[in-house]
Parts: structure tokens; C-alpha cells; sequence
């Protein structure tokens, strides 16, 4: 049976952030939020039709965003029922909402909870007021520990994540110090940790230009990735992608999808999808996108058919993310041995730098490599 991954993009937030590329727009009224799902509504029954998706099997389903806390339970549960009647669920389906401190509260949490949502991803980025007023976070401390108390208290997740982000202006090693005391007391069963990047579409890059000295820069990042890994390690973390730590069995099973190069729809404004080997783009602004909708047209705008050679860098990309690295056997079973051949001679060269090393028939990022993984992928790439 065909399995595949769910994305829904919910566009609003109470206020755009300051560092934020993400397609988002302002939440002014409840109205906005229903009438977009009327309108994914429309765009699944699309979607299905146009993909041959009648007969898959969902394992995962991710509202991400944008704010999807802010999407009520009567909603939610109406979409939910929708993807029932034109999906088979998993038995062991992983269902996440992203959330933010501020839209979220305890019965809230418990509605959710009985829709049969199973993993909260809550966006948090810092509790210190200072660094959370300058990333144009809608929150304070405060109401960061109001919820994750509340989330504990409810006992209703066990499957629950938040993330953190480095290399602010200003940012100590007593600042971050501080922020995993927090994680440690409230101890997540997933954690994702993120260091500050900047497009050039974002108020902050403004900013940077002007002050770039005030940021701690690349080899003080280096040093707080590779000290939190070694406190994460201590408390039973495990790295298993890059930016992701997690307990034994909380890993998060949607990223995993993408990360393994397995096949996901994407619903929404700017979402993307990956199916029968093609990548697709969703319209990336909200008006063209219900345009496209309410025309009975499919939001995909553009389409990416990968050659072999493309196919294979970009799973070797995504396996070298992971602790489980790329698999050697695997290579040669789905490509052609010359081009696989050709990739091999690149890993043994990162393995002689001790970028990479060779364990059980599998490639895997060191320590070291870790620190400049992009720089690594862009070689693979060309």
C-alpha cells in the first residue's frame, strides 16, 4: 500500500517576525482562517483527482505554518473528518499542530487532544523577553512557561517538541546557558535547535548589514552547537538529523519523510509536495493561489522532474541530515553504478578530512562535518 505524508500550510500570525521567510500573513479576523479551509477543502479534492491519490495511505499529518494553534477545534476537527473520508489513516498515524505561546491554552490543548491530534510543535526560540522582543516574537517569557505548565499538567502528550535559536546579537554563553536550564527543567521529549539565518527578504537583514559585529558569528556558533550537544547527549538525547534531538522513539516521523526521501503532499499557499518523482510548488501568495483554487485549477505553478543524477545527490543530501546517514547498498540497488561510483570517490575525500566517516556499509557525518554540512552539499550538488 502506498504510503505518504500530509502538509498543511496555515498562512496567519498574530504578527510577522522580524527574521521569518515563511509565507505568513496577519490574523484580523476569524473569518480569514475559515475561509481558507474552505478553500484547501477545494483544493484536496483537486489534488486528489489530479495526483491519483485516491488509494494512499496517510502516516503522518503536519499543520505547520504561520500560527495552525490559532485554527479552532470545530475546524480542525471538520478538516480532520474530510481527510478521514478520502484517506486511509495509519494505525500509527503521527498527527502534529505547530503552536505558539499565546494561542494556546489548556482547553484548547485538551481539544485537541480528543480530535486525535498527537504531537504539538511549539515555536518558542528563546525564553529570555530581550531576545523574543527582538526576534518580533508575539510573546513573552511568561507565557512561554504558562503553556508548556499547562501542556504537562493536561498529561494528554506525551509526544511534544520545542525549538530554540542561536547566534543572536548580544547572545553569551551564560545567555544560552540559560535557555537549556529551561529545556532541562521541562525536559521535551523532541527538541529542535537552530542557529539565526537571515534572507535577504526579512526586516533583520537590514539590521545585520549595519550591525554585523553585534552577532557572535560562525566559530562561537560551532562552539554552542557542538557544547549543546555534548549536555543533550548526557540527558538521553539523541541527534538524529542535524537541528533535531529527541528521547528514544519521540523522533518526529514527518520530518523523516523528507529527510528519506519517501513522498509527501503539501496543501496550502507556497506548500510544496514530492510524488512519483516530481517536486511541486504550490502559488507562494495568497490571492493567487485562491485564484488558481476558485478557477477549479491546481495551485501547483511549477513542477520539477529530476534526472538520476539530480535524484541521487539530493538523497544522498538528505540521508547525510540524518544519524542513519546513506545507506551504500541502498545507492547501488536504485542508481547506476557509474554515477553511484562517482558520488563514493566524493564521501571517501570528506572521510579522509574526517568530514564523514564509513560505519556498517554507511556513510555519516562527524561531529566536524556537522559544523560545515551546507558547504558538503553544495560539492555533492554539482
Amino acid at each position: 500500500m502506498r504510503e505518504i505524508a500530509l502538509y498543511i500550510h496555515v498562512p496567519f500570525c498574530i504578527q510577522k517576525c522580524r527574521y521569518c521567510d515563511f509565507v505568513s500573513y496577519p490574523y484580523l479576523q476569524p473569518e480569514s482562517i475559515s475561509d481558507y479551509f474552505k478553500v484547501l477543502t477545494q483544493e484536496l479534492q483537486i489534488r486528489t483527482e489530479n495526483d491519483k491519490l485516491q488509494n494512499v495511505v496517510l502516516k503522518s499529518i503536519y499543520f505547520g505554518g504561520g500560527t495552525p494553534s490559532l485554527v479552532s477545534p470545530e475546524i480542525l476537527n471538520d478538516f480532520l473528518l474530510l481527510l478521514r473520508q478520502n484517506f486511509r489513516f495509519s494505525e500509527s498515524i503521527e498527527i502534529t499542530v505547530e503552536a505558539n505561546p499565546g494561542t494556546l491554552n489548556s482547553e484548547k490543548i485538551r481539544e485537541f487532544a480528543h480530535l486525535g491530534v498527537n504531537r504539538l510543535s511549539i515555536g518558542i526560540q528563546s525564553f529570555q523577553n530581550r531576545f523574543l522582543s527582538f526576534l518580533g516574537r508575539a510573546y513573552r517569557e511568561k507565557e512561554v512557561h504558562n503553556l508548556l505548565t499547562e501542556l504537562i499538567d493536561t498529561g494528554l502528550f506525551l509526544n511534544w517538541s520545542f525549538d530554540l535559536m542561536y547566534g543572536l546579537p548580544f547572545q553569551t554563553f551564560s545567555d544560552w546557558k540559560k535557555e537549556m536550564e529551561h529545556l532541562l527543567m521541562y525536559q521535551p521529549p523532541h527538541f529542535s535547535l537552530y542557529n539565526l539565518t537571515l534572507s535577504h527578504q526579512v526586516p533583520l537583514r537590514i539590521f545585520l548589514k549595519k550591525h554585523f559585529a553585534l552577532f557572535p558569528g560562525q566559530d562561537w556558533e560551532a562552539s554552542i552547537y557542538r557544547w549543546t550537544q555534548q549536555i543533550l547527549r548526557k540527558y538521553g538525547y539523541r541527534r538524529y538529523e542535524i537541528s533535531n534531538f529527541a528521547k528514544p522513539g519521540y523522533e518526529c516521523l514527518h520530518n523523516l519523510t523528507y529527510w528519506r526521501n519517501q513522498e509527501y503532499l503539501g496543501l496550502g499557499v507556497s506548500s510544496s509536495s514530492y510524488l512519483g518523482g516530481i517536486r511541486m510548488r504550490n502559488a507562494s501568495t495568497l490571492s493567487h493561489y485562491q485564484k488558481r483554487i476558485k478557477n477549479c485549477q491546481s495551485p501547483v505553478v511549477t513542477k520539477d522532474i529530476l534526472n538520476l543524477k539530480q535524484k541521487l545527490a539530493e538523497e544522498m543530501i538528505l540521508a547525510l541530515r540524518t544519524s542513519e546517514g546513506v545507506e551504500t547498498e541502498k545507492l547501488f540497488k536504485t542508481y547506476p553504478e557509474s554515477l553511484v561510483q562517482e558520488k563514493l570517490i566524493q564521501l571517501e575525500d570528506f572521510a579522509q578530512s574526517h568530514f564523514i566517516h564509513e560505519r556498517e556499509g554507511r556513510w555519516i557525518l562527524t561531529s566536524r562535518g556537522t559544523l560545515i554540512a551546507n558547504q558538503l552539499f553544495l560539492e555533492i550538488l554539482d
